[in-house]
């Protein structure tokens, strides 16, 4: 690709090329083809440093966008080339997406796996893995196969493919650069197939444009014949032919490479382009005022802060003066400095302001502008409750809540068990031993750490559940048609009991004072027998339940239960 004034940059790009090209024609040593991964490493740096490059240029637009806004002036114009630079971006990142895929499909074919380092957030490849852990380095079957086909004269659709690809790129960004109105002026360009007429393309363009549309063409655009040199011969072979026909692997890899970077810098003119139609500065003072801060105003006693004064709009090349006082309003007594923060210790207790001015030229002139800073120095602090009751019990999840003061969070820690957080809560475990302690440590802004408490607690085993005939609670009295409603046995903690631990019957047998036989079964449903031993009941009898109940804590519980009927 030519055409155009060309960058020290792109001079070297093109050097390559040419040399990568001529040693495609040679009967290539292990050594040379090793030397193409050396090449592709270079253009691939190259790449990144134009890369960079195109997204400063991208957020210069934002920069500008800033800059209109404080102006107050209108957004029509930042949003139509701002869009365009959009949609040059998506197109460049598919353009690039597809060269690569061509090539790691050659390298898929050679190693047996994909060659894909990096995709972005949308699946679209931007870079490869490293051509140096080829070990079919030098096969040339799988370019000339996968790109050529038999006939060196007409080359498979997957050749020209590549070629396609850039020439519809080049059409793309041309017709985005050059279609927009101004006005009452309509620009129209489209862009021609034949380079020939690319001069008549250009009369419905907007003059002051043609220069650039016309360099981002030729740049792109590439010969479909190429002269080759054969044993002394001369002769004009399609492009995809002169460039991967017996290309070792790495050579081909290397081409399609300088290829992508070739879009780069393509991508890079363009946008400059876009970029240079929106009229406004990067960076503009329209207000000046002073602006302290820091990451925090409350800090503990022993602790430290950084605080950091800057003027609203300010060159980062330049530092101001500073001069400050620690509850200190008189000018005279302030300190001058020219650091980038003020250190601030937290000596005692108390609340500070700290008040200055910095040192601000406008034009060309220093003055002097006022801020102040107040913060809270506090003594550290914490606590820790049991929202739901004053011990920890064994095989139960109980819920623990800390609080600290001077800390924006904090982290629990546990001895004689485990603790660990679950939602806006921790969960305690405890152990088998019969006490536990928590540990409270408060967690600053910046990651930082300091414990500030610890309570101890007892540690005791969950209490016994009590026995339920259907709604009827233990030691209750029924008439008989009650009694001979419930069906289902529950375990559960009465409601002076604030514990929500769930018990499960396992089995039961029930006894009716005065019935020559008793019923059992498993699980809390009351079997046919049961139900019709306890249908027997006379007011004045007794129903007993014995049942053993499965806990939280996966211990069993043998639990006794009696309902008087009357």
């Amino acid at each position: 690709m030519a055409g155009g004034k060309e960058t020290p940059r792109q001079k070297m790009i093109g050097m390559m090329y040419l040399v990568l090209t001529a040693l495609l024609a040679l009967n290539v040593s292990k050594q040379i083809v090793a030397a193409f991964v050396t090449i592709n490493d270079k253009l691939d740096a190259s790449g990144q440093i134009i890369d960079n490059s195109i997204g400063a240029t991208y957020q210069t637009f934002q920069k500008k966008r800033a800059a209109i806004k404080a102006q107050k002036g209108s957004m029509d114009v930042i949003d139509l080339w701002e869009g365009k630079a959009d949609k040059l971006n998506a197109r460049t990142t598919k353009t690039i997406h597809f060269i690569l895929s061509q090539s790691n499909e050659m390298i898929k074919v050679a190693e047996g796996k994909s060659w894909v380092k990096n995709e972005d957030k949308d699946g679209n490849i931007t870079e490869l893995k490293s051509l140096l852990d080829i070990s079919a380095m030098d096969n040339y079957d799988i370019p000339t196969n996968m790109f050529i086909g038999g006939n060196p004269k007409k080359p498979k659709k997957e050749g020209t493919a590549i070629l396609d690809s850039i020439h519809a790129y080049r059409d793309f960004v041309c017709e985005l650069m050059a279609n927009y109105n101004r006005g009452d002026q309509q620009f129209k360009f489209e862009s021609p197939e034949d380079p020939s007429k690319l001069r008549e393309a250009l009369i419905t363009a907007n003059p002051e444009d043609t220069t650039k549309i016309a360099q981002f063409y030729r740049s792109m655009t590439i010969p479909e014949m190429v002269e080759v040199k054969n044993g002394g011969t001369t002769e004009m072979m399609p492009w995809p032919s002169a460039m991967f026909d017996h290309a070792p692997i790495v050579a081909a890899a290397a081409m399609l490479t300088s290829v992508k970077v070739d879009v780069l810098n393509a991508e890079s003119l363009a946008a400059e382009y876009l970029l240079s139609k929106v009229d406004a500065p990067v960076f503009n003072f329209n207000k000046i005022d002073a602006l302290p801060f820091a990451r925090t105003g409350y800090i503990n006693q022993g602790d430290s802060l950084d605080l950091r004064v800057m003027i609203a709009a300010y060159d980062s090349t330049e530092q101001p003066k500073l001069k400050y006082g620690i509850n200190d309003s008189i000018a005279a007594n302030w300190e001058q400095t020219e650091e980038k923060s003020i250190p601030i210790v937290g000596e005692s207790p108390g609340d500070y302001k700290v008040t200055g001015a910095i040192a601000v030229k406008e034009k060309g002139k220093e003055t002097w502008k006022p801020w102040e800073f107040k913060y809270t120095v506090g003594k550290p602090s914490g606590a820790v409750s049991l929202p739901e009751m004053n011990v920890l019990y064994r095989g139960y999840e109980n819920k623990v809540k800390g609080a600290v003061s001077g800390y924006t969070g904090y982290r629990l820690s546990m001895s004689g068990g485990s603790i660990s957080q679950k939602g806006d809560v921790w969960i305690a475990r405890p152990g088998s031993g019969r006490e536990a302690t928590i540990n409270i440590t408060g967690v600053a802004a910046d990651g930082s750490t300091a414990s500030v408490g610890s309570e101890k607690f007892r540690v005791r085993n969950l209490p016994n559940p009590t026995i339920k005939l259907g709604s009827l609670w233990d030691g209750a009295e029924a008439n008989s048609s009650s009694v001979r409603a419930m069906t289902r046995l529950f375990a559960q903690y009465p409601p002076e009991i604030p514990l929500n631990a769930k018990f499960t019957v396992v089995k039961y047998i029930v006894k009716v004072t005065g019935a020559p036989r008793n019923a059992s079964g498993t699980g809390a449903s009351l079997n046919g027998a049961a139900k019709a031993l306890i249908s027997q009941a006379r007011p004045g009898s007794s129903i007993v339940l014995e049942t053993d109940v499965r806990g939280p804590d996966g211990r069993i519980r043998r639990k006794n239960g009696v309902i008087k009927v009357k």
